[in-house]
């Protein structure tokens, strides 16, 4: 059940439906998930861990703000863990790997003609994690999933900050890359997108802002 509890609180605050600074009483969640206080318990200790609650014992239990600092290590880290497979994949990437990553870039340019964010950062995280996959690193991955949930909400506050001209151009240049099996290009394509377009996106949002609210 504390598993149960976790996916759903922590999808409610990366939708937006908790919102930064919102008190977070064990018994009215257990009372909404239909579950007893102790997994409840369990799942909030979780999330503070992630960095989507924070936690003052015998004081307040709420739901963290939005931390840009910490969205803009998460995406650094992100960038690093993808850029380091492709260093080990590409020397020895095979005809049935290029295919396989050339679809999950299909599915980023899907979503981007979309305007879907949401889409977009699950197809953003599959081709990572499809890296990682191929390399055989299961700790790459596992760090990606456990980055997402920080970033995956920051985008769901600040979509009116994506570029999404920037964007399409990254999704083309990385689909071109992989298919050439050119490492090097492949890797130029990683640090121009996770240097210059997501911090960029980062700072819009800011201006617009995000960092007011979430305070």
């Amino acid at each position: 059940m504390s598993d149960e509890a976790f996916v759903r609180l922590q999808d409610a605050i990366i939708s937006g439906e908790l919102q930064p600074g919102e008190r977070l009483r064990d018994y009215e969640l257990a009372e909404r998930l239909g579950t007893s206080k102790t997994p409840i318990r369990h799942a909030l200790d979780r999330l503070a861990d992630n960095g989507l609650v924070e936690m003052q014992r015998n004081r307040y239990t709420r739901v963290a703000p939005i931390d840009l600092e910490r969205v803009r290590n998460a995406v650094d880290l992100f960038g690093d863990i993808w850029i380091g497979s492709v260093r080990h994949v590409m020397p020895v990437i095979q005809d049935d790997d290029v295919a396989y990553l050339v679809e999950l870039a299909d599915d980023m340019a899907a979503s981007v003609q979309e305007r879907d964010i949401i889409a977009f950062g699950a197809a953003l995280r599959s081709a990572a994690t499809g890296f990682a996959r191929i390399e055989g690193n299961a700790t790459r991955a596992n760090s990606i999933e456990r980055l997402g949930p920080q970033i995956r909400r920051f985008t769901q506050h600040a979509k009116d900050a994506v570029d999404w001209s920037a964007v399409e151009e990254f999704v083309g240049a990385i689909r071109e890359a992989t298919s050439e099996r050119d490492a090097v290009k492949t890797r130029a394509v990683l640090v121009t997108f996770f240097d210059e377009t997501l911090p960029a996106i980062i700072d819009r949002a800011e201006q617009s802002g995000l960092a007011e609210m979430s305070e």
